[in-house]
């Protein structure tokens, strides 16, 4: 499908890549990966043809198959000329012939609608080519090409409403998604995604990559995501020292062997300076003695053979350890919302409810995940926990808290005017500290020469990390962290889990990086039409039985389905043991009313027995929350489930 030989990359005066050859063949799922600038997107820009042939200067070869199609997805976009579209037509101009064949069908039949003489030439004309255009366009997909951009739009997130939106009036993340959906309904035999992950929520993330699962065609992908790559992808290419190493396994495969492989290089090179010590010491013992003259000549040359093209094997394993400053514990009862509604109104004065009285506890030394979709609330939530905006409700702060939070705001509290350094030194509390921060900024892509940029300078994603990295300086027991991996690769998303897992306070983390959630939580709130509900489990197992539930309910969904298409039997008399569906819902609202009752009993006698001061120095007192816990979470179901037996 697409190959390349000896293929050298320079922008500028830098070398990205030297003599590296690799191929990308039919139906290969391949994942991209390396360091932060080792050229991974330079590389895909290139292979796409994305490249401004003045910017890049290359040798060597990229050759493609004449069937091969690519279709390339950047990290930054463009839609010159497609604003004013909605995201159903830019959806559906992803088969150019097709959109310009449903335009020109479009045209022809307001032409045929107009008063014209039927018997003229004119006419018989532009009939015999709309019967031809109606013919391609029908043999070609045309009448499935709305119904195809729609499910593939619903599956990213979007609205029946927002088919219809311009696509000026879509946030960057949200038009980002439209590109997405654009490139899949291409039907390319290669895409080059670059970092398509970064503007999805979790169920459209799990939306894609089912659809990516199932495609028929090749794929490369550059992805921080390691559970994203280790589900997709089966061969990985890393750009490692200006060279293409090819794996041929998925992105944990390509960790091991990296590792294996970095150990049998250096047992090589070690064992060849020991020969060549061995070696040596016969020379220099034996060099000036005639009768073992032709003996050291000889080792001479063996030495001198093994030394060519020596080298120590590269290693770019090495990782900087750093750890969040301590602070004295807080109280068992970190945080309580009561109540708590937060209701935003929107540029055309309507208004819309994000939270609707929900109540939260948060205990000391808990590790909380806040999950949900795109829009549902979970930023909203951590800015209330961190009074960061106003709300109605109640929220009481526990003994000796000390709360940092990481929001996206956090960048415009920036001094424009620091260097990085400066920045970083202006926040250290201690010499100690300020021993740490060079370590601190180069675990956050920071090294060298950047630390003295300005701050004003600084893209929106490296602002985002040095305020992340200041909250490495400041000691609090209770971190609130909003997508804080957003902008970082692989390597110091690890540095900051080792540092999160040692991490001795209370933690609260927004993220959608499965692999970072699940090394760290061990419990999840899911933000859900104004609600919460409660999870006492690992982020692994909150998906599993979500995935349960979502199976369960299309089971239901089906048996409904299935019972409407059945033909309407006779009804029955009363006197038949047949009963009526209604009494058949009565009965089951009965007892779901009656199981109801019976939580709402048992969490009001708990509410009374935590509301004592002296509640949380009993020994139990840990089981009863986490029974209460568990109470308010079964009885969100039970209301779902009431309500779709009522409805």
């Amino acid at each position: 499908m697409l190959e390349a030989r000896n293929l050298s990359l320079t922008i500028g005066t830098k070398e990205l890549l030297i003599d590296s050859s690799f191929r990308i063949g039919d139906d290969e799922k391949v994942a991209l990966v390396g360091l932060n600038g080792t050229g991974k997107s330079t590389l895909m820009k290139f292979i796409a043809g994305q490249m401004p042939a003045q910017t890049l200067h290359h040798t060597g070869q990229v050759m493609k198959s004449s069937s091969t199609t690519i279709g390339y997805l950047p990290q930054e976009i463009s839609f010159e000329g497609d604003l004013e579209k909605t995201a159903l037509q830019y959806a559906m101009q992803a088969n150019e012939r097709l959109f310009q064949l449903s335009q020109d069908l479009e045209r022809m039949e307001k032409e045929l609608a107009l008063p014209i003489d039927h018997e003229s030439d004119a006419y018989h004309a532009l009939i015999e080519k709309f019967t031809d255009a109606t013919h391609d366009f029908e043999h070609l997909g045309g009448y499935r090409m709305q119904a195809d951009a729609e499910k593939v739009l619903s599956g990213l997130g979007f609205s029946q409403e927002d088919f219809h939106k311009k696509v000026k009036e879509f946030s960057g993340g949200w038009q980002m998604r439209l590109l997405i959906t654009k490139l899949l309904l291409q039907n390319n035999t290669l895409l080059l995604l670059d970092e398509p992950t970064n503007h999805l929520d979790i169920d459209s993330l799990r939306w894609l990559e089912n659809y990516l699962l199932a495609y028929s065609g090749s794929y490369v992908i550059i992805s921080h995501d390691r559970y994203f790559l280790d589900k997709l992808t089966k061969k990985t290419l890393e750009i490692s020292f200006k060279r293409i190493t090819e794996y041929k396994g998925n992105y944990s495969y390509y960790e091991q062997q990296k590792a294996e492989r970095y150990e049998i290089l250096m047992a090589e090179y070690e064992n060849k300076l020991k020969q060549i010590s061995h070696l040596q010491k016969f020379v220099d013992r034996f060099k000036a003695k005639a009768t073992k003259a032709t003996q050291a000549q000889s080792r001479m040359k063996m030495i001198q053979k093994l030394q060519q093209g020596l080298e120590a094997p590269e290693e770019d394993l090495t990782q900087i350890a750093f750890s969040f400053p301590k602070a004295a514990p807080s109280g068992k009862m970190v945080l309580t919302l009561e109540g708590v509604t937060k209701t935003y109104t929107l540029p055309d004065h309507s208004t819309k409810t994000v939270l609707n009285n929900i109540d939260l506890e948060i205990m000391r030394g808990e590790r909380i995940a806040f999950v949900g979709s795109n829009g549902a609330g979970k930023s909203t939530l951590c800015k209330i926990v961190s009074n960061e905006i106003d709300f109605e409700g109640k929220r009481h702060v526990g003994h000796n808290v000390s709360l940092a939070f990481f929001g996206q705001h956090q960048t415009e509290m920036l001094n424009q005017q620091h260097t990085i350094l400066e920045e970083m030194m202006s926040v250290a509390p201690d010499s100690e500290a300020r021993m740490k921060v060079r370590d601190i900024l180069g675990c956050f892509l920071f090294s060298g020469d950047a630390v003295n940029k300005k701050i004003g300078v600084l893209s929106g994603g490296e602002k985002s990390r040095v305020a992340l990295a200041k909250m490495l300086l400041t000691a609090s027991n209770f971190l609130i962290l909003d997508e804080p991996t957003n902008h970082l690769d692989m390597r110091s998303k690890e540095m900051l889990i080792e540092a999160l897992d040692n991490y001795d306070g209370t933690l609260i983390v927004v993220s959608h990086d499965r692999h970072f959630l699940d090394s760290l939580v061990e419990k999840v709130v899911l933000v859900q039409n104004g609600k919460l509900r409660t999870f006492l489990d690992g982020y692994a197992d909150f998906v599993k039985r979500m995935e349960a539930e979502e199976q369960a309910a299309l089971e239901r969904q089906k048996e409904v389905q299935k019972a409407q298409s059945k033909p309407a039997k006779q009804v029955q008399p009363a006197s038949s043991t047949t009963q009526p569906k209604a009494n058949l819902n009565k009965k089951q609202l009965e007892k779901i009313e009656k199981q109801i009752e019976k939580l709402e009993s048992e969490k009001k006698l708990l509410e009374s027995e935590m509301a004592s001061p002296n509640f949380f120095k009993q020994s139990d007192s840990k089981g009863k929350t986490a029974r209460y816990n568990r109470l308010k979470s079964d009885l969100e179901t039970l209301y779902a489930e009431w309500e779709s037996v009522a409805g």
